[in-house]
């Protein structure tokens, strides 16, 4: 039986073979520095004297050949970061463990940062090893997150800022201001707002922008306008209350486009006109008032004097006429009434044009509505009317002139009762105290005026009724003015008139 033999390498090819490993792990490393940007190093104490890997020196743009100390190392370190790595040398030889350091050095115009992470080489001497990384890259990266991020708080705290100055704007404007969604339905109103039209807060089940609109025909125009062309300025309508009363606007609207198409929006302003409106309709019901007077001292200059003389000779034609003159009698008469009509005619122009002397005192409310109703009472019960009166609780005092009046009230009562069918009449007054005002309502289930009348309503001499000369609701309106008290009359056609009268307490 025989043995075989086991052949070995010898010395040579093993050395080959160690060589080749170590050039190629060498060359590994190399590669794995230069990726990572990173070499490593060792430091003798005795004669300070660095020892660089390949990848370190070029990292620093280093000869290979130069001699490297610790010294030399530092002085491109930036002043600020020298003291740091003296200090952190003399910790790394006191801590086996090791120690990691950040620092910078200057290259040209730049700054480059660097990871240090070193350590003892043994436990018995003094010699340290370290690695260092380039994290420059890393280092502008997380700056220019960090500024990024500045930035971004920088406009986010500029938008917050803006909102609230914009919030601000928007909740404490004098004039309304509302925002609509793409479907017209309100996303947002501001207090005035509210104030204006009476409501606590806007919601769908409580109010649209079709509700406030009191005309269906000015809403569809507002809406198909802007609609089409992305905005509407001065736009004159007329809005209604909560309370149902009507507040004349101009309203200004425009699209605000977004990229986000949930967060397009209408935006409108609204001024109110009410106050105007009613300034130019009294100013305009005292040029007409002031016209009749005009007209009615000049009819009465130049009727009364011929009528004077008509009355003069009939009276003188009477006395002359024999007495058994049936006829002379019949016509004479007739003269006569015509003449005291005429009479009677001319007093009222006058008096209802001619500006009253008031005489004001503090009278209870009860008492006017108490002391008019007494004087329409045969009237009313005449003509079966139903009379419902509310009067609120603690009404104030009133400082007017009390028959005067009395006489107003009395003026819309009468023709209140003369728009209703007799035994189907239902005649209510109401009396309430809000706030600084007092109003007075009296509403009927008459006839009641077209649209192309309830502007004429208290003019001069017009009337729908074939009795009366129309100066009835003129006076009323003449001495409700003196009072500073104002009157507006709202009516449909076969439904009903109501006279909605404010007065303004005094503080």
């Amino acid at each position: 039986m025989g043995y075989g033999v086991t052949s070995f390498p010898d010395s040579a090819t093993t050395k080959q073979v160690l060589h080749a490993q170590i050039e190629e792990q060498q060359a590994l490393l190399k590669e794995a520095e230069s990726l990572a940007q990173m070499g490593s190093w060792k430091w003798t104490e005795i004669n300070e004297q660095l020892h660089w890997s390949d990848g370190l020196y070029k990292i620093f743009d280093k000869n290979p050949d130069e001699l490297i100390t610790w010294s030399s190392f530092l002085e491109n370190v930036l002043p600020a970061d020298v003291q740091l790595m003296s200090d952190y040398l003399n910790d790394v030889k006191t801590n086996e463990n090791g120690c990691v350091i950040y620092y910078r050095t200057q290259k040209n115009e730049g700054i480059r940062y660097f990871s240090l992470n070193s350590k003892p080489h043994t436990a018995f001497d003094t010699d340290i090893i370290g690695a260092v990384v380039d994290i420059t890259h890393h280092m502008e990266n997380q700056q220019r997150l960090e500024d990024s991020k500045l930035l971004q708080s920088r406009i986010i705290r500029e938008l917050d800022e803006n909102e609230k100055r914009y919030r601000t704007l928007f909740e404490r404007s004098i004039d309304p201001i509302f925002l609509l969604n793409k479907s017209m339905d309100f996303i947002s109103v501001n207090e005035s707002f509210l104030k204006l039209l009476g409501y606590p807060e806007v919601n769908e089940s409580a109010v649209s922008l079709q509700t406030i609109f009191s005309s269906m025909a000015e809403y569809e125009l507002f809406t198909n306008t802007i609609e089409r062309d992305g905005q509407i300025r001065e736009f004159e309508g007329a809005l209604v209350s909560r309370s149902g009363e009507i507040k004349y606007c101009l309203l200004n609207c425009v699209f605000i486009s977004d990229p986000v198409e949930a967060n397009c929006c209408y935006q409108g302003i609204i001024h109110d006109l009410t106050l105007r409106k009613q300034a130019e309709s009294e100013m305009l019901v005292a040029e007409r008032l002031a016209l009749t007077g005009k007209i009615a001292r000049t009819i009465a200059h130049e009727v009364r004097n011929p009528l004077t003389n008509i009355n003069l000779a009939l009276d003188q034609l009477m006395e002359e006429l024999p007495g058994t003159n049936a006829s002379a009698k019949l016509f004479g008469d007739i003269i006569g009434r015509n003449a005291n009509r005429i009479e009677e005619l001319m007093g009222e122009m006058l008096n209802t044009s001619r500006s009253k002397q008031l005489n004001l005192e503090l009278t209870q409310v009860d008492d006017l509505l108490t002391e008019t109703i007494k004087m329409a009472q045969d009237r009313i019960n005449l003509n079966q009317i139903k009379l419902i009166v509310n009067r609120g609780d603690g009404l104030p005092r009133l400082l007017v002139d009390r028959s005067k009046i009395e006489i107003a009230f009395l003026n819309i009562i009468i023709n209140a009762i003369e728009a209703m069918t007799p035994g189907e009449g239902v005649l209510n007054i109401n009396a309430a105290h809000h706030g600084d005002q007092l109003t007075i309502d009296i509403a009927d289930n008459g006839i009641g005026i077209s649209p192309s009348d309830i502007k004429r309503v208290f003019d001069p001499f017009f009337t729908g009724k074939q009795t009366g000369i129309g100066l009835g609701l003129t006076s009323a309106k003449n001495i409700l003015h003196s009072h500073n008290a104002q009157v507006e009359v709202t009516s449909n056609v076969g439904i009903g008139t109501v006279f909605h009268i404010q007065f303004k307490l005094s503080n």
